[in-house]
């Protein structure tokens, strides 16, 4: 019999093997955390090779199982401290790209030997002994290394938060740190701790404002600037391979409307792909008036031909106000959008879309589905059982996890329930499993048609009106 080590051990091996199999057919050199230029792997608009992915999602899962490890071998008392202080994670990346480390450090004359605390000193005027503590801390968290005592090198991994790349732009939106301090507040606030309301939330409290974000940002445009293009950040992490692995040409439609939109980049996306008929197929990005500028600059600089044929058009419109354009075969695309909502207004938003839609239409859900975090401790698995390819149906979608390991690979979700302490934070809302897309969906007069996955950190939820 198996123990639950050396599930995790047998785990992580097979995982590690595969991907670094599937790494040299597709022809690519090998990771590495510290030569300081990017891996192709690190390029989102990369389209690997099918089983490349398969086993690098593998193998990621692969290192989550390591969680898993540190779960089990961890002293519970140093698991509470290293938790509780692990709002400086946030703090130390702040530092790291807002006084201009990072900028350093990237420099050509010493990128690859990196620079001694007090030639940073010198370059910063900061602190060399606190800049030594911010930099220990940063390597432990993999952002950088310590080539010699005091001698600090930019690791792979911080290209991202250099100019120009959508990880700068994230993280230096402001405002999380603000709503994480107020959560607690927020969670046992007598009036607040069971509304759903969106002026009713930690963003109020840690902000000192009545406003809701929207309201909020619309009155400071340069937040609002800052926010479109962290939200922009985000898409752009997964556009490449939304846009090429979802059967777009299937759709067969003369109107695409993508309900805020934002600056419009997936539309931009689509349209160029050309497997529509563009000439007879409009696509219509609506959003608040606040962004509908900076959308329709994007579209102008980006695709000029289709905004001056009108191809592409940029509206003002509000979700909550039934939608003026009515076609039998219109479809409807809500990316990153209603994991902003909270239930009620979630289905107050699509059912404005189902009172329009033609029987031909389809409502697309591009947004995150949730894994529940069950664990499987009823089997007793024998090594033959532990074959990566028992956890996967097909090459889109796992089907379950290995004994011992949460369903939604543990400490691999991360991100995406991050995204939902966020969302839960500044608009009441957070990211939904199926069963809760479900009831959203049937709530508003639709069905669902099909989930399909698309190798990203999104779904697609394919709706349809009620028959």
């Amino acid at each position: 019999m198996l123990s639950e080590l050396d599930v995790l051990q047998h785990c992580l091996n097979q995982a590690l093997d595969s991907f670094r199999v599937e790494l040299v057919n597709a022809g690519l050199p090998p990771l590495s955390n510290y030569p300081a230029q990017a891996h192709p792997l690190d390029n989102p608009d990369l389209l690997t090779p099918p089983r490349l992915y398969d086993a690098r999602r593998l193998a990621i899962g692969g290192l989550r199982f390591q969680g898993q490890l540190k779960a089990l071998l961890q002293v519970p008392y140093e698991k509470v401290v290293e938790q509780s202080t692990a709002v400086y994670d946030t703090a130390c990346l702040d530092i790291f790209v807002q006084s201009g480390i990072v900028d350093v450090l990237a420099d050509k004359s010493c990128i690859e030997r990196g620079l001694h605390i007090f030639e940073l000193h010198q370059k910063l005027d900061l602190s060399a002994i606190r800049l030594a503590t911010v930099l220990r801390y940063l390597a432990s968290q993999g952002w950088v290394h310590e080539k010699s005592q005091d001698v600090f090198a930019l690791n792979r991994s911080a290209l991202e938060l250099l100019p120009g790349h959508n990880g700068r732009i994230w993280s230096l939106t402001p405002g999380k740190p603000k709503v994480a301090a107020s959560l607690f507040q927020f969670m046992t606030d007598p009036c607040w701790k069971y509304s759903t309301s969106p002026a009713e939330t930690a963003f109020q409290l840690s902000h000192g404002t009545q406003d809701t974000l929207f309201a909020w940002l619309k009155a400071r445009p340069e937040q609002l600037t800052q926010w479109a293009s962290s939200v922009r950040s985000f898409g752009d992490a997964d556009e490449t391979l939304l846009v090429n692995n979802f059967p777009w040409q299937q759709l067969n439609t003369k109107l695409i409307i993508d309900c805020g939109g934002g600056q419009g980049c997936l539309t931009i996306a689509v349209a160029k792909m050309r497997v529509f008929d563009l000439p007879k197929c409009k696509f219509v990005i609506q959003d608040l008036p606040e962004v509908v500028p900076i959308a329709r600059e994007n579209v102008k600089h980006t695709f000029p031909e289709a905004y001056e044929s009108g191809q592409i058009t940029v509206e003002a419109h509000d979700f909550f106000v039934t939608r003026p354009y009515t076609a039998e075969d219109a479809v409807y695309i809500f990316r990153y959008i209603l994991h902003d909502w909270p239930e009620e207004d979630c289905v107050k938003i699509l059912r404005n879309v189902q009172a329009v839609a033609g029987l031909l239409s389809k409502i697309l859900i591009i947004d995150n589905i949730v894994v529940p975090a069950t664990v499987n401790l009823q089997v007793v698995p024998k090594p033959e059982d532990l074959q990566m390819c028992n956890f996967y149906a097909n090459a889109d979608a796992p089907t379950k996890s290995p004994p011992f390991i949460p369903a939604n690979y543990g400490a691999a979700s991360k991100m995406s329930l991050a995204l939902g302490i966020h969302m839960m934070g500044v608009f009441n809302a957070h990211e939904r499993p199926l069963s809760e897309w479900r009831t959203i969906v049937s709530k508003a007069g639709l069905d669902i048609a099909r989930v399909h996955s698309v190798r990203a950190n999104v779904s697609v939820i394919e709706c349809v009106r009620k028959a």
